[in-house]
C-alpha cells in the first residue's frame, strides 16, 4: 500500500524555472522507481491524467494548473553509478551534477550540460544540447517505464536522437527513469573543469540574467538565421504582454518579469510565430511544452 503523500491543489508555479502556472489537482513526490510505479498504477486504476515534473525548466504550465496527478522528480531517481566504462544514471539525476560527476571522474564530453537546468529524463527526451555537444554524443540506452507499467529499454540507435528531437517525443506518458551514459574520453580533471567554466561563462555572456525564463522558446528552424536573430530582426526584443517580455539580450528567451500569466507567455509567442511566418515564411516550432495541452489524451 502506497504511503507516500499526495498533496491536493498544490501550488506549481515554484516549482518551475519560469515561475508561472496553476496548481495541481494531486502532487506526489516518490522517493525511487517503486513508489513511481506504485503512483502511476495509481493515476492508471483511477482514470487520472498523469504528469512529470522534474526541475521545472522548458515547461509552461497553464494558469488553471494540472488535472490529475503530478510526480514531482526533482529529488528522486538521484542514483549516479559507474559501472566500467559507462555510468548508469537516474533520470531525476541535474545535468549540472551529471557534468560534475563525469569530471570528477575524469571524462570528458560532459562539460556541454553544466549550464542546462534540467533532469536526465527531459534532457533524453529532447537530445538537449548546448555549445555545440548533446546528448546524442554520450547516451547509450535508456530505460522507460510506460503508463501500463511495462519497463522497455532502448539503445541510443533506438532512439532515433535528433535536433531537439527523439521517438521519446511521440511518447510523452513514458517517463524516462534511467540512463547509461559512455565514459570514453579521459581526460585531467582539471582540465576538463576549466572548460565547464569556459563554457559557463560565454552562456552567461549571452544569456538574460534573470532566471525566471524556461530557456530557449523556439528550435532553431533548419538552415538559415537561428530563432533568437529571427525575432531580433523583427523588432521583439523588449516586447511585453503583461508582465511576460522577450529578452532584450537574447530573444529566444521569455522572461517573467514578475508575475506573468501562461496566458501572456502565450500571447508572446503566438505572435512571434504569426509574425515571423507572415514576414520570413519560417514557421517557428516551439521548444518549450505547454502543460497540459500538448500531452492529448
Amino acid at each position: 500500500m502506497l504511503q507516500i503523500p499526495i498533496l491536493e491543489n498544490h501550488p506549481l508555479a515554484p516549482l518551475t524555472t519560469w515561475k508561472i502556472g496553476g496548481p495541481a489537482a494531486h502532487l506526489a513526490a516518490p522517493q525511487d522507481l517503486e513508489e513511481v510505479f506504485g503512483l502511476m498504477r495509481l493515476a492508471y486504476d483511477r482514470g487520472w491524467p498523469l504528469f512529470f515534473l522534474g526541475r521545472g525548466s522548458n515547461i509552461l504550465i497553464a494558469d488553471a494548473g494540472l488535472p490529475g496527478l503530478t510526480l514531482h522528480l526533482a529529488k528522486s531517481l538521484q542514483k549516479i553509478e559507474r559501472q566500467g566504462e559507462t555510468l548508469r544514471v537516474g533520470a531525476g539525476v541535474a545535468l549540472p551534477r551529471l557534468a560534475r560527476q563525469a569530471a570528477v571522474l575524469g571524462f570528458s564530453g560532459f562539460e556541454f550540460l553544466a549550464g542546462i537546468p534540467g533532469t536526465v529524463g527531459a534532457a533524453v527526451r529532447l537530445n538537449a544540447g548546448a555549445e555545440g555537444g548533446n546528448l546524442a554524443g554520450v547516451l547509450r540506452r535508456v530505460w522507460v517505464a510506460t503508463p501500463q507499467l511495462q519497463m522497455l529499454e532502448f539503445t541510443v540507435q533506438e532512439l532515433a536522437l535528433g535536433y531537439r528531437s527523439s521517438l521519446l517525443l511521440n511518447f510523452p506518458h513514458w517517463l524516462v527513469v534511467e540512463a547509461e551514459f559512455a565514459l570514453q574520453t579521459p581526460a585531467p580533471p582539471p582540465v576538463i573543469e576549466a572548460r565547464m567554466r569556459q563554457l559557463l561563462a560565454a552562456r552567461k555572456a549571452r544569456f538574460p540574467a534573470n532566471p525566471r525564463s524556461c530557456g530557449s522558446v523556439f528550435r532553431n528552424p533548419p538552415g538559415g538565421s537561428a530563432a533568437g536573430a529571427l525575432i531580433d530582426q523583427a523588432g521583439f526584443k523588449g516586447r511585453r504582454a503583461g508582465e511576460a517580455q522577450v529578452s532584450r539580450k537574447h530573444a529566444n528567451f521569455i522572461l517573467n518579469q514578475g508575475h506573468a500569466t501562461a496566458a501572456q507567455v502565450k500571447a508572446l509567442i503566438t505572435e512571434i510565430q504569426e509574425n515571423i511566418w507572415r514576414t520570413r515564411g519560417v514557421a517557428l516550432e516551439r521548444e518549450v511544452v505547454f502543460l497540459p495541452d500538448d500531452l492529448g489524451g
